[in-house]
């Protein structure tokens, strides 16, 4: 008789995101992927934490030693030992990253005190911070920063409007000095995906427009800014959908690009 196929578990997933799904296992693993969305979008959202954590943590795994600690190396072995334990703890970081990167886009930790909410309960803070964590994981790949490129854009537009249940319309923004790049869905909360659109200028800085519905009733706004990390983000609210709009950018021409969204989109 033959065997039935085994369940799709997390660990599968997170050793698919990171490469280590043997070859056996493979093919159920990338099935199930392709046919079930709420499995794509969990798996998207995996794969732009590990992103996100490699980008942060990459550059302390690569430095160099300081001699000091190689000096004292050769007196005792502790110094050698921290040196190796810290390396071992980034790398855990890493893998453990995976594991948690459902929860990480869920979750909501201090924000700047730009962000001022008199009901820290609704939805608004984690949708910020989904916006943020999702502009920092995909701004500076080069090879696939976009799922669809603006070649396609009335693919791009056709595909997430389906997606998210509305229609999207993509903001022009070549009176900034912005061209569209792409865009590429998003895991937001459950039923709620996000859609996320890609600028650049001539100079090679990109700006992302993050969108989704709220997941909880959210009292409409006018512009909020927050900074997290160096990151800044003019957001708000529009009936039940959440805008915001983020980049490496001066707050001045930041919030000239996104008067500009916000005009266009029936602000």
């Amino acid at each position: 008789m033959k065997a039935h196929a085994q369940p799709v578990t997390l660990d599968d997933l997170m050793a698919c995101v990171d490469g280590q799904l043997d070859a056996e296992r493979r093919p159920q693993v990338e099935a199930l992927i392709a046919s079930d969305p709420l499995t794509a979008e969990r798996v998207a959202g995996m794969r732009a934490q590990r992103q996100a954590l490699r980008a942060h943590y990459e550059p302390v795994l690569t430095e160099p030693i300081p001699l000091r600690l190689l000096a004292s190396r050769r007196q005792t072995g502790s110094a050698w030992a921290r040196v190796t334990s810290i390396a071992a703890s980034v790398l855990i970081g890493l893998a453990v990253g995976s594991a948690g990167t459902w929860q990480y886009l869920a979750h909501t930790p201090g924000m700047s005190a730009n962000v001022a909410l008199e009901n820290s309960g609704i939805d608004l803070p984690r949708f910020v911070h989904q916006a943020a964590v999702a502009h920092t994981a995909y701004v500076p790949d080069v090879r696939r920063p976009v799922e669809i490129y603006s070649a396609q854009q009335q693919q791009l537009v056709t595909w997430l409007s389906k997606r998210l249940g509305r229609q999207l319309k993509v903001p022009n923004l070549e009176n900034t000095g912005f061209s569209l790049v792409g865009g590429r869905l998003l895991p937001g909360e459950v039923n709620k995906p996000a859609a996320q659109f890609m600028y650049e200028n001539s100079a090679g800085q990109r700006i992302t427009l993050y969108l989704r519905g709220m997941a909880q009733p959210t009292p409409e706004t006018a512009f909020r800014f927050a900074e997290q990390d160096g990151i800044a983000t003019f957001y708000w609210v529009d009936l039940d959908w959440g805008y915001a709009l983020s980049g490496d950018l001066p707050r001045a021409t930041l919030l000239n690009v996104a008067n500009s969204v916000y005009q266009q989109l029936g602000g």
